[in-house]
């Protein structure tokens, strides 16, 4: 009985610590974007909001750049506010996609 319950055990902790690393590359590799101005557009469909926002991108290795985007979000989500920060993928299709600044 002892035997299953150390190797689950020690399956969870490799587990756990592949998976920690993992993160940690991910990181690395993630972009931190800033809110620099936010502003809701008049226009968009039924119970949503247009926003659009200029963002400064970092990049990890990389000298930042700022864009501006422009997405629909529900009524309900609040719109992003200057000085947000949140890390998204690094990959063009990541930063033209919706993400969403918390």
């Amino acid at each position: 009985m002892r035997t299953p319950a150390v190797a689950v055990t020690m399956l969870l902790a490799l587990t756990a610590t592949a998976q920690a690393r993992e993160g940690a590359s991910r990181d690395s590799r993630a972009c931190l974007v800033e809110v620099l101005y936010s502003e809701e557009l008049p226009i968009g469909p039924l119970f949503h909001h247009t926003v659009k926002e200029a963002l400064l991108v970092t990049p990890p290795h990389a000298a930042p750049f700022e864009t501006t985007v422009q997405k629909v979000i529900p009524w309900q989500v609040p719109p992003p506010r200057r000085g947000q920060r949140t890390r998204v993928s690094c990959d063009s299709v990541a930063l033209q996609s919706s993400f969403r600044v918390f």
